[in-house]
């Protein structure tokens, strides 16, 4: 009877221990680190208000001074449900109304739109450039700055793309770069359709060229939707014990930086021990909403938007 090698075997099991024990460590640390601590808002408030993912739904919006939509207002991408989003969203009362489109709004993409005529079907009338705006703002790659009566103004970029899943608008091979040194510095608010990596984007589907583009801009507030079931928000600081935490979970860092997380996370607890939370030290938090507004398949219903206040 001939003998059976199983070393490969064995050493494909040893490796995926070692990762389970790798991510299970880095977890039980950056857990140990506790909360962080969110800026003291500004005496003179601006109340934002956050949905994305509504797919042609119209949901119940909170009241505020600005009304950020992240894409996918519609199911199919046509002018009709576009132009029916873009009239429920001009009844809205906040200041201004921030939107970017998302991979279902196929005709605001006029890459896709010209690749693909059979998807989507555009006519004298109901062509991407008839869309009647009014108030709402469109940002697909740009900037703005906005100015409140409070005296405080608001610098907001915007920009549609995610990786490829399927065929659909504004999307990208996964290995492409869109994102390194891509956004303003100074910006305010980052509103995108897809999440970063690591960050609220169901078990690692975010885009991990995002994430660091994050770590050299570090905004206040990034809003996102895309994948559904992973509605939510965290808070966190884009500081070393972020940066090892994150590069061990995308699977690029192993136990080195498990020990440097270790180092950082002591560090931060005697400068808590002196009455500094871990998020007044060095660097700005960052609040980061997936305001997905329709639920994950099998739950469909909407859901209200979230408020923070900045």
């Amino acid at each position: 009877m001939k003998a059976v090698y199983h070393g490969s075997s064995t050493l494909t099991s040893q490796n995926t221990s070692r990762r389970k024990l790798l991510l299970s460590l880095a977890d039980k640390l950056y857990n140990w680190c506790g909360s962080i601590k969110i800026q003291t808002v500004s005496e003179h408030p601006i109340i934002v208000v956050c949905i994305s993912d509504t797919h042609s739904s119209q949901p119940e919006v909170p009241k505020g001074d600005l009304l950020l939509h992240a894409g996918d207002l519609t199911q199919a991408g046509s002018f009709k449900e576009l132009q029916d989003q873009l009239d429920w969203l001009n009844t809205q009362s906040h200041k201004y109304k921030v939107v970017i489109g998302g991979n279902h709004d196929l005709l605001l993409d006029p890459v896709f739109t010209d690749s693909f005529p059979e998807r989507i079907y555009q006519k004298s009338g109901s062509c991407r450039s008839d869309l009647k705006w009014g108030n709402v703002i469109y940002l697909e790659k740009g900037s703005i700055k906005l100015d409140f009566a409070n005296g405080r103004s608001l610098s907001i970029y915007g920009s549609p793309l995610t990786p490829q899943f399927g065929n659909w608008a504004f999307q990208h091979p996964p290995i492409r770069d869109v994102w390194t040194n891509v956004i303003p510095k100074g910006i305010d608010i980052l509103l995108t359709h897809g999440p970063p990596k690591c960050h609220l984007d169901l078990g690692g589907k975010g885009d991990p060229y995002l994430t660091k583009e994050l770590y050299r801009t570090r905004p206040s507030l990034v809003v996102f939707g895309h994948l559904h079931a992973s509605r939510g928000q965290e808070v966190v600081v884009f500081d070393g014990i972020q940066a090892a935490y994150d590069g061990i979970m995308m699977g690029e860092k192993g136990f080195p930086s498990l020990a440097v997380m270790a180092l950082l996370s002591l560090h931060h607890k005697a400068i808590g021990l002196l009455g500094m939370g871990r998020g007044a030290f060095r660097t700005k938090s960052t609040r980061l909403i997936n305001a997905a507004i329709v639920g994950d398949r099998g739950d469909m219903r909407p859901r209200d938007g979230i408020s923070v206040t900045l």
